[in-house]
């Protein structure tokens, strides 16, 4: 019961961060307001969180932490189709389940440390993507690394899109990742009328 409550009200105030954060640039956030939005006392914020920064990490930590574990769970030399697009059903499900948070940290108010950090998670995960495909790049040439890189990035503004715009499955959206790295970009978008 008591841990319940406990997760009950982390939630309220990482809620009520994200409500402020989508209209007030983050840097001046203050926990008045937070605590003011959450309607809860400083001692209750304090009970959970260090400062707002710590409100911060914690939550780009939870979020990291479970792209992470999937990853480790599905990382092996014989990807197959099937692990394949379960590993990615999940990364996207935990991206999905977060969105708020996410869209608000990616935002114009947010923060482009944990923009960064979704970038290092990205890369990871077009390397996934291509390695689905039978290439494996353990070390990148020049190209391959620009490709890579040009992928990583497509792929956050893709996930930045899909978070607003809540129309698209997760399953829509890993057929269109699909369709973008088997069809190139100019094949999928002529293709899509």
């Amino acid at each position: 019961m008591y841990s319940h409550k406990t997760n009950q009200t982390k939630a309220q105030i990482i809620d009520a961060f994200i409500t402020i954060l989508n209209t007030k640039d983050i840097s001046k956030i203050t926990i008045s307001d937070i605590t003011k939005e959450a309607k809860i006392n400083r001692g209750t914020f304090y009970r959970h969180f260090d400062d707002k920064f710590d409100l911060i990490n914690k939550k780009e930590d939870e979020i990291l932490d479970q792209t992470k574990d999937i990853l480790k769970k599905y990382l092996d030399d014989n990807v197959t189709s099937s692990s394949f697009n379960t590993y990615r059903t999940e990364v996207l499900s935990v991206l999905n389940n977060n969105s708020s948070f996410i869209s608000a940290m990616i935002g114009e108010n947010g923060d482009l440390t944990f923009e960064t950090k979704i970038l290092t998670e990205m890369y990871t995960f077009s390397q996934n993507n291509i390695k689905y495909f039978g290439i494996v790049i353990d070390h990148p040439t020049i190209e391959q690394e620009i490709t890579l890189q040009f992928l990583t990035n497509g792929l956050l503004g893709v996930i930045k899109t899909w978070l607003q715009n809540t129309d698209i499955s997760i399953e829509e959206l890993s057929q269109i990742i699909d369709d973008i790295i088997e069809k190139g970009i100019l094949n999928t978008i002529s293709n899509s009328n």
